[in-house]
């Protein structure tokens, strides 16, 4: 990888880093990112704030499919970071971006 890339991407991290400290996220981790973007790419297009999980293939950076004991451990920790809030119950599928 050429230099100029290794700064662009360092720079990119900087970014990231202070965005995450601004919204006193801390760094989120590989799963956290890997769900995070899931969402993002299949909301982003509609523009909607409502999400159903159950209408979102969840894979993480290299393309598998995230286990669904992972898929909850970090969406709860997703609502404790306050990034999304659950819709109804505990149980439902439908969380809310903030």
């Amino acid at each position: 990888m050429s230099e100029v890339k290794i700064n662009k991407l360092g720079k990119l991290i900087e970014i990231f880093d202070e965005m995450s400290r601004d919204l006193n996220l801390g760094r989120l981790s590989n799963s956290e990112t890997d769900v995070l973007l899931s969402i993002s790419k299949k909301y982003s297009a509609i523009n909607s704030k409502n999400i159903n999980i159950k209408d979102i293939n969840f894979t993480d950076y290299n393309g598998k499919p995230i286990a669904k004991s992972t898929l909850y451990k970090v969406l709860k920790s997703l609502c404790n970071k306050n990034l999304i809030t659950p819709l109804g119950s505990e149980r439902s599928s439908l969380y809310k971006l903030n």
